[in-house]
């Protein structure tokens, strides 16, 4: 694994990972797990945040997207790292956007956050798949603002529920950095909780 992968991987473990021996964390699906993954807490570090930008524009360098974005409020931060980095990086100026779940009520109404216009190659991120409920949603909301979704990248897939796969059901291509068995790998056994 990349030093920069592993280093982040680490950062992931310690701060957004939690584990028990018994199903005790309620899923956003109501199923409930051994596992439960924050990347919230990780994100609040700026370390994390560098390398979530460079390992997803690294890893998506060759994509011609215009603007990236997802679902509030988990994707929002890694659209911005990663729009941060292909500046920095490449010279890129692909623009950030988030996808609200309901319209503001006030001022224009928009579902759509962020200077996006009709015709626009996006990308959407998410922070953990599970169902992948929230990125299809994410890609239906920019599909009615005529957006074109060209690919889709999680930091974490939990490889459970069909997440991953529902995504590639819209016909894009999705990927994630790692994978809950990444982080389960760094588990020692003798110091579950529970």
């Amino acid at each position: 694994m990349h030093p920069k992968a592993k280093r982040l991987l680490q950062i992931l473990f310690e701060k957004s990972f939690r584990y028990s021996r018994e199903p005790v964390y309620p899923l956003s699906s109501g199923v409930m797990s051994r596992y439960y993954i924050d990347c919230k807490t990780a994100l609040s570090y700026p370390e994390a945040r560098e390398l979530m930008g460079e390992l997803m524009f690294e890893r998506l360098s060759d994509a011609e997207v215009d603007a990236v974005g997802g679902m509030a409020i988990g994707a929002y931060p890694l659209a911005i790292v990663f729009s941060d980095v292909a500046y920095r990086k490449a010279g890129r100026n692909i623009r950030a956007f988030v996808v609200r779940k309901e319209p503001k009520k006030h001022g224009l109404k928009k579902h759509i956050e962020g200077d996006v216009q009709r015709g626009d190659r996006v990308l959407i991120v998410e922070d953990v798949i599970t169902s992948g409920k929230s990125t299809v949603e994410a890609i239906a909301r920019v599909r009615e603002e005529e957006l074109q979704v060209v690919r889709a990248i999680a930091l974490i897939d939990r490889q459970e529920l069909q997440g991953k796969n529902a995504v590639e059901q819209c016909g894009i291509p999705c990927e994630a950095l790692f994978t809950l068995q990444d982080l389960v790998d760094l588990v020692d056994p003798g110091k579950e909780s529970n």
